[in-house]
């Protein structure tokens, strides 16, 4: 998705390089939210621990999923752009 974000962009089309954009950091956000929170069930209260690296990981994906722009206004954006909804703000 990423990929295809630059390349419209590249292209001109700047239009479909935000929306492409904004569903490839809405896809990436939520699969690293899944993966780590998965690898911390997996490993039980080790998985909060410094040793094993992946309590502090939890931080750094949910900084994912609200910066520099929230998943609501990414699902707001690709509602407005892809699907022709109107604003639901």
């Amino acid at each position: 998705m990423g990929q295809k974000a630059a390349w419209l962009y590249d292209g001109g089309d700047d239009a479909g390089a935000g929306e492409a954009a904004n569903m490839a950091k809405y896809a990436a956000a939520e699969a690293a939210i899944h993966c780590v929170d998965q690898a911390i069930q997996t490993h039980g209260g080790n998985g909060l621990t410094t040793e094993y690296g992946v309590g502090m990981l939890a931080g750094v994906v949910r900084l994912m999923r609200i910066a520099p722009v929230s998943r609501e206004m990414i699902l707001n954006f690709v509602a407005q752009h892809s699907l022709g909804l109107p604003k639901s703000y």
